[in-house]
């Protein structure tokens, strides 16, 4: 069998059931566990919404700086299109920009950055969660959810593919927004 990895569906019958939670049965005796890296969400179609992934080697301050700097491009990006267009009168410019300040960003052209993280990274994405909480011009929702990711079960030789799992994980969501 060649070293691709085949999309195989998880098998169900792996799994044990104890009232309401389901257990991952014991591998055979001789194989192993390898894990695959865990599926991202599709992009939004809209740019409105941006997410950031963070590892547990993610250094703290280079996550910060990249959603700061999400927030701020995507606003200043929002305080032109309210400004209108690039050869507009000076008095319309303004015109659109008081039009925008009254409005708000009730017209659902909030922007917001979404920080996620999973296993040993959730420790790292609630510090950047606090850390904007203390910022004055930021808004923050926290969320958890629960992830699948698929392991394969290989034989010790590391030869071929036996089977594969579903295996969750928590996951932890940090929505960050300007006020």
């Amino acid at each position: 069998m060649t070293n691709e990895r085949s999309p195989k569906r998880a098998n169900p019958s792996n799994h044990q059931h104890h009232g309401t939670m389901t257990k991952i049965s014991s591998i055979p005796q001789g194989s192993r566990i390898q894990k695959r890296p865990l599926n991202r969400r599709q992009p939004p179609s809209s740019s409105k919404s941006h997410i950031i992934y963070v590892a547990s080697r993610t250094p703290f301050m280079a996550a910060v700086q990249r959603v700061r700097k999400t927030l701020d491009r995507a606003h200043l990006s929002h305080q032109n299109n309210a400004a209108g267009q690039k050869h507009a009168s000076l008095a319309s410019r303004i015109e659109g920009l008081k039009r925008s300040g009254e409005d708000g960003d009730r017209d659902g052209k909030e922007v917001e950055v979404l920080v996620t993280g999973t296993g040993r990274a959730l420790e790292k994405v609630l510090r950047v969660a606090a850390w904007f909480e203390e910022q004055g011009d930021c808004s923050v929702e926290v969320r958890t959810r629960t992830v699948g990711t698929v392991d394969d079960v290989v034989d010790g030789d590391g030869e071929e593919e036996e089977d594969s799992r579903v295996r969750r994980l928590s996951c932890l969501e940090v929505v960050v927004k300007l006020k």
